[in-house]
């Protein structure tokens, strides 16, 4: 079966085939619904209807009784359509294809007019545009083909905060503990960097929906810590400390999207919220805590061994159990015990068996509880899941064919290149150095002569998504100066994890040492105004001033697509076209390195470094490196640059590491500025590549908000990154010193 689910929100077929869409989306579920059905007639005939508040649909099939199956859609009524069954199933096969179906007749009462009334009002495709972005942050254990099942049944709750005017609320159970196995896998009983970066992504997810609609989004971390630690020989004690330590770094991060429930303040039935409770306090009660759960929710009739059978999310769970319990409790008592009988590794086989079925019995009450205490929240899961009732969200996006791995399960590890993954601690205890952050472990980092200043003593601070900063290590005797930089070793970590930073060091602000240095890190490309631009608020309000120069936000570009220069023969003379005009060449620097001599105020001013590693890796199907690298484009502009520029490649290779990397200049109208328009059309595929490029460069997940502080040195690679900034208040003194160089 092919089905075409390609756009992010805002792109043309999201929005004209937006009806088409959901009904793909609706036939899709049904055809999973159908799937777990016994039925084996030749040929069947759909003819569903979804009729109630949340009701359930008929599906008349082969003659018989009808079967009912909970699609939790209000009033939808599929239009009738006969297809062959599945081969070897029995199952209806819809014949979809990537195009849109024909569009039945309308007229009032008509099956696809109540579509029209139920999902084409402005808050259902808004709604949408919230489920796609959620989406889009998913994963699901099922063929990339099948878009997101639970799309359907979360469409109502999220249409109903969006009318109501209230942020979109969504739920997550996780951050439990560290695994006890602090040997082979974590760092230690704290979070680390796995869950700060962990924190970060949830709050880039609230971000990117508040981007779409105005009151944007929560996402709430239920703790399951209490409901499993004595089951793996955790202390109460220990899952305080670790749960505090995360609410510590929403605070100190200053994640406002991003809160917290206890257990307690999931059951309900105490006066004091867990965010009132003390140290004390909460270790005296947490055992009643726990069987209060077990004693509310636990279904009575619930067998965990039938349901692992049974149910596919289930299953998935459970065998995710075994898998981090084997290696979880390899250093435990538990394992100690199993050692002792005559078949060791048969009996801790079982013994984790059985472990594994408890969390699920116990996993089924705080689920119950969940949805009790979080009615009509996006659920969200860190486990695989079929996608149905819930989304699996990836907290550290593996690499691609990597396993669903979560912070509290695995180590840190941060790439040359500046990437991020998790796993176990023996996996990378060879090739990497553990790296401490108040003398505690925090991540691993591959190990490189790049990190070696020498007799200089630094800092490196990871940024997310994406860039490095550098300070002169805590404790220095004395404070450091940026003519002590090895600034040969800047530019070569700029070529790999761009943009990076220095920070707290002296004499950043020295015209003239910043301008020397600059001649130290490669070619200086000078420009007609000369070598340094101070790029502040010229106050310049008409068509022919240039926006770098004011306080406006900018689209995202690289520097320098307008600079030409003379193309020269091998002697170095200027080559003539045969009108004998001089023909040149478009030449954008390779390297951006700026000083910051003063700051906007704080929440404007930014600058943002969109990632072209990071482009790749979230890219959404059907589009690839490969089409991508086809695609020729122009841009027609206006005012200061007055320029018009045909065949340009959307994607050049790096001149070191041969990566692709995106060229792009952002569409900019009149409606975004008061200075030069730019126009940009697709010479040679879909002109939807435009809105799917801009929609993924803004993307939490690969674009870097940049906060300045004065004094800061930054260094980026033009080619590798792009960039614009956002925009601040026109009186305040925001300013950057600028050079270009190869």
């Amino acid at each position: 079966m092919s089905v075409n689910f390609t756009s992010l929100p805002g792109t043309p077929s999201a929005n004209d085939d937006l009806r088409f869409s959901l009904l793909e989306q609706r036939v899709e579920v049904l055809v999973q619904h159908l799937t777990k059905l016994s039925r084996s007639p030749t040929n069947s005939i759909y003819d569903g209807q979804i009729g109630g508040n949340m009701g359930p649909m008929s599906i008349p099939t082969a003659p018989g009784p009808s079967k009912q199956i909970g699609l939790g859609v209000s009033n939808l009524h599929l239009p009738a359509a006969a297809h062959p069954s599945t081969p070897g199933t029995g199952i209806i096969t819809p014949a979809l294809t990537s195009s849109p179906p024909t569009a039945p007749a309308t007229g009032p009462g008509t099956p696809s007019m109540e579509v029209e009334q139920l999902f084409n009002s402005p808050t259902a495709k808004l709604a949408l545009k919230v489920l796609d972005i959620i989406q889009r942050y998913g994963h699901n254990a099922q063929s990339a083909a099948i878009p997101w099942a639970g799309k359907v049944k979360f469409l109502p709750a999220v249409e109903s905060y969006i009318k109501a005017g209230e942020p979109i609320k969504m739920v997550l159970p996780a951050f439990p503990f560290k695994s006890p196995n602090r040997v082979d896998k974590t760092l230690g009983p704290l979070p680390d960097l796995g869950e700060e970066l962990a924190l970060r992504h949830l709050e880039g997810l609230c971000e990117s929906i508040q981007a779409v609609y105005e009151h944007g989004a929560k996402v709430v971390i239920t703790s399951d810590g209490l409901v499993y630690n004595d089951l793996m020989g955790i202390s109460d004690a220990e899952v305080w400390e670790y749960s505090t330590a995360v609410r510590n770094i929403i605070i100190e991060k200053e994640l406002k999207h991003v809160d917290t429930l206890r257990i307690i303040d999931i059951l309900g039935t105490h006066d004091k919220k867990g965010d009132e409770l003390t140290r004390e306090e909460y270790l005296i009660h947490a055992g009643c805590y726990r069987r209060e759960l077990v004693a509310m929710y636990a279904p009575k009739d619930f067998d965990p061994r039938d349901a692992v059978r049974n149910d596919k999310d289930i299953c998935l769970t459970y065998k995710g159990y075994i898998k981090f319990l084997t290696k979880d409790l390899m250093h435990s008592k538990l394992y100690e015990e199993m050692q002792k009988t005559k078949n060791p590794k048969k009996f801790y086989k079982k013994a984790i068996e059985e472990l594994a079925y408890k969390m699920i019995y116990r996993g089924k009450a705080f689920a119950a509880a969940i949805a009790t205490a979080c009615e009509g929240y996006v659920r969200l899961s860190i486990h695989p899941s079929t996608g149905e009732t819930k989304l699996s969200v990836p907290l550290i996006p593996p690499p691609a064919g990597s396993p669903l791995m979560t912070p509290w399960h695995a180590s840190v590890v941060v790439g040359v290149d500046g990437s991020f993954r998790l796993a176990h601690a023996d996996e990378v205890r060879e090739t990497h150095d553990l790296i401490l952050k108040d003398g505690r472990p925090y991540y691993w980092r591959e190990r490189s002569d790049l990190y070696d200043f020498g007799h200089l003593k630094v800092e490196f601070e990871h940024l997310y998504p994406c860039g490095l900063i550098i300070r002169p290590a805590a404790g220095a005797s004395k404070s450091v100066s940026f003519r002590e930089v090895d600034v040969w070793k800047i530019r070569k970590l700029a070529e790999m994890q761009s943009p990076v930073v220095l920070r707290g060091f002296e004499e950043t602000t020295d015209r003239d040492l910043f301008i020397s240095r600059a001649y130290e890190l490669g070619d200086v490309q000078p420009w007609t105004f000369g070598v340094l631009q101070e790029v502040k608020d010229a106050g310049r309000n008409d068509k022919q001033g240039n926006n770098v120069t004011s306080s406006e936000a900018m689209p995202m570009h690289y520097d320098g697509m307008f600079k030409f220069v003379p193309q020269k023969d091998e002697n170095g003379n200027p080559m003539l076209d045969a009108e004998g005009k001089e023909i040149k060449y478009n030449k954008p620097p390779k390297f951006q390195y700026f000083t910051c001599i003063a700051t906007a105020p704080k929440g404007s001013g930014y600058t943002l470094f969109a990632a072209s590693r990071l482009f790749w890796k979230y890219l959404p199907a059907p589009y690839t490196v490969e089409r991508l690298e086809k695609v020729r484009w122009r841009m027609d502009n206006d005012g200061f640059w007055d320029a018009k520029i045909k065949d340009l490649p959307l994607v050049v290779r790096h001149p070191v590491h041969n990566t692709p990397c995106m060229r792009w200049h952002e569409p900019w109208p009149a409606s975004k500025t008061k200075f030069s328009t730019c126009k940009i059309t697709i010479e040679n595929d879909s002109q939807e590549i435009c809105d799917v490029v801009d929609s993924l460069l803004y993307d939490y997940r690969v674009c870097l908000r940049f906060s300045w502080e004065q004094g800061d040195i930054l260094v980026s690679d033009n080619v590798a990154m792009l960039h614009t900034r956002s925009a601040f208040t026109g009186d305040c003194d925001r300013e950057m010193w600028r050079i270009h160089f190869d």
